[in-house]
């Protein structure tokens, strides 16, 4: 068989073997984001034409206590994690045994830091929407992808794009490590964008169509496969090959590779090795279908309540008129009955209410809704108390920050991978690595709010050494202060606090001026010495001299004389 067809029998493999994930996802999809996951085919088509998909699956909702859940929840994880105002990593030698990071590393470190925040957060690369919507994927269905690509001619303000990649359209595998290493991606476009993307690399079909203004908007199924290379005996020397085909005409547009695997994946709480994992939707979805079926209900409940039926004498053929100020002529009997009465099933829609909004507080406990209304619901909080919630809070999302940590982490590497590739890190570059960290692996440290709730206490703990250390000082015992390091101390000040490296001095600045110090301390001490003797021969002179005025007496020269 021939490349196509080798990618065609894995596709059909790799779909065969994600059907059950993607069954799942559709049934979330109904209840907590209809946005964000076709359903049927006429969904694509309405995708591909920028049309709302949510506004043919809202209709069907009664209660949108999850929907507003997963709002709240990724809006909540976004700004814990990876807030867009701040910076919510640093880098670091990945080597443990590397040696102690210099002054002149930490700065290029934090050179580098500070240029991917600038990249990633100018509007063109897309990361600010990508991740958003990739974060929302991974809290409703638990898997959230984004595309990294490299930008050719993008400049060094944009050498990378990332797009956001629906659930649906992923068919993830995994290797015997459980590392994602393959996806076919299967998704669709017009004829014409076909064109407009690869132009005579489409197959003739496809052109032809896109030249006919009849047959330009045509759906073409497409799919991007990319795998380990030595799927395909290492054919271009990079660790990923990556083909383009169109699945109906069976036609390769085009192959290519990657050095870094481009599909960022992010996980709720992956407890397994395979390429999907739950989220929190997936354990609260029974209530959440339990929610929509009583809101239904109360909805008729209320409608009958207000509404209600009425019955009449099966003889009286005239509709009565219940329309605010109508007359109804006939309705009533000789003793003044009426003869037309509302069906009263004593359904007290009250009632129905009361429970959904237990159901309700239930589904905002599972999908961590509270967590985000503590300070709302006591604004007079104390300050101690909202510590506390504050690491609660870290405590309950910190398995999932893990988890997200992951993904975002490979994100790092792909991103220093394509600006090596790219000359940034070249001789006389602004980027230019120490030689002290020449064929050294950079790793990522977070430092988003959840990291350091979770490394407050290390702080907490320093703040409390020095507070003992000086209440011993005070009673006369200074050997707490004497085995405070106040360097180490300020390293981990720094490291937990992200106070910028650049406001710290070098090590070699630091050396100097600590000689300098020592040397302008050592002279003002000889000074002193000497001005002290001074003034210690000058007492002793006067002394001497207002002795002898006191007793007549001459100098001891003159009275040996006269003796």
């Amino acid at each position: 068989m021939g490349i196509v067809d080798n990618l065609l029998t894995r596709k059909a493999t790799l779909e065969a073997q994600s059907e059950p994930w993607h069954n799942h996802i559709r049934e979330l999809a109904k209840y907590v984001l209809p946005t964000m996951a076709q359903h049927e085919a006429t969904d694509i088509v309405r995708a591909v034409a920028g049309e709302p998909n949510s506004a043919y699956r809202s209709p069907q909702l009664f209660d949108h206590t999850a929907i507003m859940a997963i709002q709240r929840l990724a809006a909540g994880e976004i700004s814990l994690n990876m807030p867009s105002a701040s910076i919510w990593h640093d880098l670091r030698k990945s080597d443990p045994f590397a040696g102690e990071t210099s002054q002149a590393e930490k700065e290029f470190l934090e050179r580098l830091r500070n240029y991917l925040f600038k990249m990633r957060y100018n509007p063109r690369t897309g990361f600010s929407v990508a991740s958003k919507a990739a974060v929302k994927s991974r809290c409703a269905f638990g898997t959230g992808v984004i595309y990294v690509s490299e930008q050719m001619g993008g400049g060094a303000g944009m050498p990378l794009s990332y797009r956001y990649v629906p659930i649906l359209e992923n068919n993830l595998g995994a290797n015997f490590e459980g590392i994602i290493d393959t996806n076919f991606r299967v998704f669709a476009r017009t004829a014409s964008q076909c064109v407009e993307k690869w132009g005579n690399l489409c197959s003739p079909k496809v052109r032809s169509d896109a030249e006919d203004p009849g047959q330009s908007n045509r759906i073409v199924q497409l799919v991007h496969a990319v795998l380990p290379s030595q799927e395909f005996s290492d054919r271009l020397g990079k660790g990923f090959v990556s083909f383009y085909l169109e699945v109906e005409e069976r036609h390769l547009i085009r192959e290519n590779g990657y050095f870094e695997f481009p599909y960022i994946v992010l996980h709720w709480d992956r407890e397994n090795q395979g390429p999907y994992s739950e989220g929190p939707v997936s354990m609260a979805i029974s209530e959440i279908k339990s929610l929509q079926l009583m809101s239904k209900e109360e909805y008729t409940a209320a409608q009958q309540w207000i509404n209600p039926p009425t019955a009449q004498k099966d003889d009286d053929h005239n509709r009565p008129d219940l329309s605010p100020g109508g007359t109804n002529p006939g309705m009533l009997n000789e003793r003044g009955e009426l003869l037309v009465k509302p069906i009263m099933l004593q359904a007290n829609p009250g009632f129905a209410r009361d429970i959904i909004q237990a159901k309700q507080q239930n589904l905002k406990e599972a999908l961590y809704v509270n967590l985000w209304q503590i300070l709302i619901s006591n604004p007079n909080m104390t300050a101690t108390e909202a510590m506390i919630r504050a690491q609660e809070k870290g405590d309950l999302l910190g398995p999932s920050g893990l988890s997200l940590q992951v993904g975002l982490a490979n994100m790092v590497d792909r991103e220093i991978g394509v600006l090596g590739r790219k000359g940034a890190f070249g001789v006389g570059s602004r980027l230019e690595v120490p030689y002290t960290m020449d064929n050294q692996s950079i790793g990522v440290g977070f430092t988003g709010p959840l990291d350091r709730m979770r490394r407050l206490p290390h702080l907490q703990g320093i703040e409390r050494a020095i507070e003992m250390a000086g209440k011993l000082a005070e009673i006369g015992d200074e050997s707490g202060i004497e085995r405070l390091d106040g360097d180490k101390i300020m390293e981990h000040t720094q490291d937990i606090g992200g106070a910028p490296a650049d406001i710290f001095k070098s090590d070699e600045r630091l050396v100097e001026d600590r000689v300098q110090k020592l040397e302008l301390k050592q002279h003002q001490q000889m000074v002193h010495n000497v001005e002290k003797t001074a003034d210690a021969a000058k007492a002793a002179s006067q002394s001497v001299m207002a002795f002898q005025d006191a007793s007549g007496m001459p100098i001891d020269g003159e009275h040996s004389q006269n003796v």
